[in-house]
């Protein structure tokens, strides 16, 4: 009797093992979505933000603080003007999902970090939210981006008197 008994627990026992390592393997699987999103948190970069003002004029020139910028202000939509002053540049670090708010000679932007990846063996891409607010306090963009790490990515919009804001950044990992 007592083997007839073995026989029938068997099965009840491999079943029993099965959903064991199952929910050791969901266990595994929680611990280590949870090290890549605390590690993803924990992320920050820096990002330079450089503000410019554009303007038509007979004699183009060019602020010698932008020479590194020099061939992205001589393509559209940058090129409807021909001279260009540094008004200002700032530092600010992002954290994951948290806004920052950059204070502005022509308004304010407020930079939101969304994500940085690695896609493949490419350059790391950070994804941005962008805010730019007008002196006004009125939103004049409100976009997100992809841009590769140690890139520049610029915006422009047109002003009154045939000026226009220009609002450079390249962001690096800390």
């Amino acid at each position: 009797m007592r083997r007839d008994m073995r026989r029938d627990m068997r099965p009840d026992m491999r079943r029993m093992r099965r959903v064991h390592t199952s929910v050791l393997a969901i266990a595994a699987l929680a611990v280590l979505i949870g090290f890549t999103h605390a590690a993803r948190a924990d992320v920050q970069v820096s990002c330079n933000v450089v503000e410019i003002e554009g303007s038509s004029s007979d004699a183009p020139s060019l602020d010698p603080e932008l020479k590194s910028l020099e061939k992205k202000l001589k393509k559209p939509p940058f090129s409807s003007w021909n001279t260009f002053k540094r008004l200002g540049a700032q530092t600010v670090t992002l954290s994951m999902m948290k806004a920052a708010s950059v204070p502005l000679v022509h308004g304010k932007a407020e930079l939101l970090l969304r994500d940085v990846t690695a896609p493949g063996s490419k350059k790391r891409r950070l994804s941005l939210g962008l805010l730019l607010d007008d002196a006004d306090g009125k939103r004049v963009v409100d976009t997100k981006v992809s841009v590769d790490l140690g890139d520049w990515f610029m915006l422009a919009r047109s002003m009154k008197s045939n000026r226009g804001q220009v609002v450079a950044l390249t962001c690096k990992l800390l």
